[in-house]
C-alpha cells in the first residue's frame, strides 16, 4: 500500500516510521549494560592481579629477609 502524500509537517512524522525512538534507547541501554558489565569485570580483574602481585611481593620480601637474616649469622 502506497503512503499518501501529505500536506501536514505533523503527518508525515506521524507516518514516518524510519526511526522508531523506543528502539533507540532499548539498544542505548543494551550497550550502556553491556559497557558497565564490561567495565566491572574488569575492575574485578585487576584487582584480583594487583592482589596476586602484592602476595608474591611480600613472599619474596619475606624469602629475602630469610636469606638475609641466614648470611648475617655467618
Amino acid at each position: 500500500m502506497a503512503a499518501t502524500p501529505t500536506t501536514n509537517i505533523e503527518d508525515t512524522y506521524n507516518v514516518d516510521d524510519w526511526f522508531d525512538l523506543d528502539k533507540y534507547r532499548q539498544a542505548a541501554g543494551v550497550a550502556y549494560e553491556f559497557s558497565k558489565k564490561k567495565m566491572e569485570t574488569a575492575g574485578e580483574q585487576e584487582r584480583e592481579t594487583i592482589g596476586t602481585a602484592a602476595e608474591e611481593k611480600r613472599r619474596d620480601e619475606e624469602r629475602d629477609y630469610q636469606q638475609a637474616q641466614r648470611a648475617y649469622r655467618y
